[in-house]
């Protein structure tokens, strides 16, 4: 039985226990990694199903003439939602390579994503010395690269760890 489930039972059968500090912050970790995946999961779901989120309004119409789906470019949809519920604040843009879409960093993200073909897990983490501080943000990517399908989505502490884990994917400015 997982060590939480152990301590539930132990808690509905009027039995007391004492948990280790260390088992507890473990816990604790594997509590907030599960909620954190799980916030993720429900954000990268209300984007696609809504067609973007909240700041679909600014995001190109992706089956358009002229726009990379329709064309059958590499593009990528990434948005960043701040805060721990899914309805905290968003913001969004649209890479298409090799050149085009809304990102402030457009050609930037797409070498950064070429490097990689596409998969932002892959993503090289810099040496960026990041704060304590616990803002959450969550990334989320979605779209087409080289034919294939993208998705990404992933909580961070803070906004500084983000941009150190993705580079200039999610800078949107």
């Amino acid at each position: 039985m997982h060590a939480v489930a152990q301590v539930f039972a132990r808690a509905a059968a009027g039995t007391r226990t004492r948990v280790p500090e260390e088992r507890w912050n473990a816990m604790a970790r594997s509590a907030r990694t599960v909620r954190n995946g799980l916030l993720a999961l429900g954000v990268a779901g209300a984007l696609l199903l809504a067609g973007g989120g909240a700041a679909g309004a600014d995001a190109p119409d992706t089956d358009a003439p002229g726009t990379a789906r329709a064309e059958g470019g590499d593009w990528i949809h990434v948005s960043m939602v701040w805060g721990e519920e899914p309805t905290g604040n968003v913001n969004s843009a649209f890479i298409r390579c090799p050149d085009g879409g809304g990102h402030p960093r457009n050609s930037e993200a797409c070498a950064a994503l070429d490097e990689v073909d596409g998969d932002i897990w892959q993503i090289r983490r810099t040496g960026t010395a990041c704060p304590f501080i616990y803002e959450p943000v969550t990334a989320v990517a979605y779209g087409k690269w080289k034919g294939r399908r993208v998705a990404y989505a992933k909580a961070f502490p803070n906004e500084c760890v983000l941009h150190a884990s993705t580079g200039p994917v999610f800078e949107l400015g």
